[in-house]
């Protein structure tokens, strides 16, 4: 894991995930596996979800992914985005995920308006991230955390239609 940090908060540094940082993720992944059971089926990543994640964040511009450290030096979570999409002013977010034992302590909360401020820093505008649309607790937590609902006639489609997604997003602070 490199030593660089990209952003950081009282009490969190976000560490940028890179090729060989895999083991590091999937720990992370796997204390927060049911993170996974709305995406997948089953309350636990596939054994390659790390790999697959670091990949896609090299392969596509703009997409990034860290990985959450306390102070104590224990990875306790993860965030990931892909800045410019789907508009040049908005990031999409893509991943919020805090280990069991941390939650409950606002960690999640501190470690989104680090990177809130970190993408106003770079001049984005707006934070923009989706739920299943019937996903009740997932949209409470997103209110939780400052994001309102888009209009619903914005929200989308997956699956051939099987799946709504509900579109949620907040204006980011003012990076000047």
């Amino acid at each position: 894991m490199t030593n660089e940090t990209l952003f950081r908060s009282d009490r969190l540094q976000a560490k940028p995930l890179r090729p060989g940082d895999e083991a590091v993720l999937q720990t992370v992944f796997e204390a927060a596996g049911d993170y996974f059971l709305p995406i997948t089926g089953r309350p636990e990543p596939d054994a390659d979800a790390a790999e697959r994640e670091i990949r896609s964040c090299e392969a596509t511009e703009g997409r990034e992914a860290v990985v959450l450290f306390a102070e104590d030096g224990s990875a306790i979570g993860a965030l990931g985005w892909w800045e410019g999409s789907p508009e040049p002013d908005i990031a999409l977010l893509g991943m919020v995920l805090t280990v069991p034992e941390k939650r409950g302590g606002g960690l999640a909360r501190e470690g989104l308006k680090a990177l809130e401020n970190h993408l106003a820093s770079r001049q984005l505008k707006r934070l923009r991230t989706g739920v299943g649309a019937q996903d009740e607790n997932r949209q409470a937590f997103l209110r939780a955390l400052g994001f309102k609902p888009m209009d619903e006639r914005t929200h989308v489609s997956l699956d051939r239609g099987r799946m709504m997604i509900s579109l949620f997003e907040k204006s980011l602070p003012d990076g000047r």
